[in-house]
């Protein structure tokens, strides 16, 4: 939507980088309507360079060609990564920006090492964690060259991009965390993500990280990788998106799992393949939701002039399909940092004032346990208005 629109995000930075090649992109006479598969295809093809790139760096670090191949296959055949990566979005980009930043630290190109790791923060913030390991691989004279070229050129980027702001950003999170406190359910659900990127190398990396089986290079990725994979186990949005994970999982246990497992082929081939085929079938639930959000793009464009929108889980298609359809008229109200702390008054406000109201009410429209309270106070809302304005809403199956 921000590609079309010209808009900037509101997420830390901004994601400049990343919005700036799609715009490039969709330059090129992309239509509007396309652009989600355009942009989708283009960064799936981006991020996929992340496995190659992972093999490369093993060999800079001093695996051999079979513990370097396991490693990049490895992260190909991971199920959580290939989820994540077949999006518009930007993990695997950032991914593939990190382990080439690494890739060059490791063969003493420290400014090309700096350049490459500012290009992956100015995609996903959570690149920076592997300033540590840059650092590391390049030593005291030559980190230090890498992370000033890194911080020059995220200052150019901030100068010229302008974020909305970090202290806004910083608000938005603290009003998230408020409502939503961390439990179990957060450490669980990053715990499982985190094994889902590759059972096998994660259980195996991990042990050999602890047992220290591995080269001091490796040791200089994935040691800190592995720190900061835990301190991001905490991270308060876990049981929402707990994707960002992948910024550490790859380089904390696939390189230092990658010579055991090469040693032991047959096996490798079983213990990466298996659980491929296992996500096909567990993926038909979320291809279900993903086919219900597809419905409800598709009903935007026709809703009446000055419609306040509430989608629930599936804002982001709806605000997209409002993009294309240059319908700027529409108000959305959506579920996350932005949802009003009186929705229901905002609601008949806007009721009062004449103009429509659309909401989608189903069960399918709210998807996790954060957009239960917020589904439930507009259902009851609802039930009371319904009677006498029951023409202003939409629910799915009317």
């Amino acid at each position: 939507m921000l590609a079309i629109n010209g808009g900037s995000s509101g997420l830390l930075l901004g994601r400049p980088l990343f919005l700036d090649i799609s715009r490039l992109v969709l330059l090129t006479g992309v239509d509007p309507a396309s652009a989600e598969p355009v942009l989708r295809w283009f960064w799936t093809c981006a991020g996929a360079l992340a496995a190659p790139l992972l093999a490369v760096l093993a060999m800079r670090l001093g695996l051999e060609r079979w513990p370097a191949l396991v490693a990049g296959i490895a992260l190909a055949l991971s199920p959580s990564f290939a989820h994540t990566s077949h999006q518009v979005l930007t993990d695997a980009p950032a991914l593939a920006l990190s382990i080439a930043a690494l890739a060059s630290a490791a063969s003493n190109r420290a400014w090309l090492a700096g350049f490459l790791l500012a290009a992956a923060i100015a995609t996903r913030e959570t690149a920076a964690l592997q300033a540590v390991s840059v650092a590391l691989l390049l030593g005291p004279r030559r980190g230090l060259a890498a992370l000033g070229a890194c911080a020059a050129t995220l200052i150019a980027i901030v100068l010229t991009h302008q974020p909305q702001g970090v202290f806004e950003w910083l608000g938005a999170m603290t009003r998230s965390v408020s409502m939503h406190h961390w439990s179990i359910t957060d450490l669980l659900t990053s715990v499982a993500w985190v094994i889902v990127a590759g059972p096998a190398p994660v259980i195996i990396g991990a042990f050999m990280l602890m047992r220290r089986d591995a080269s001091a290079r490796v040791m200089a990725v994935s040691v800190p990788s592995a720190i900061f994979c835990v301190f991001l186990l905490f991270y308060p949005d876990g049981s929402f998106s707990p994707r960002y994970m992948l910024a550490t999982v790859p380089l904390a246990f696939f390189l230092a799992a990658a010579p055991w497992m090469s040693a032991r082929r047959m096996l490798t081939a079983a213990l990466l393949i298996v659980p491929v085929v296992v996500a096909g079938f567990v993926a038909r639930s979320a291809n279900t939701v993903a086919a219900y959000g597809a419905s409800v793009g598709r009903r935007v464009p026709a809703l009446p002039l000055n419609t306040t929108v509430v989608p629930g889980h599936f804002c982001p298609q709806a605000r997209l399909a409002a993009a294309i359809a240059g319908r700027t008229d529409l108000r959305f109200i959506c579920p996350g940092w932005d949802w009003p702390a009186d929705a229901a008054a905002e609601l008949s406000a806007a009721l009062d004032a004449g103009r429509p109201v659309a909401i989608d009410l189903t069960d399918a429209a709210w998807v996790g346990r954060r957009e239960t309270g917020p589904r439930d106070s507009i259902r009851s809302w609802a039930a009371v208005r319904a009677g006498s304005d029951a023409g202003g809403f939409w629910m799915a199956g009317r």
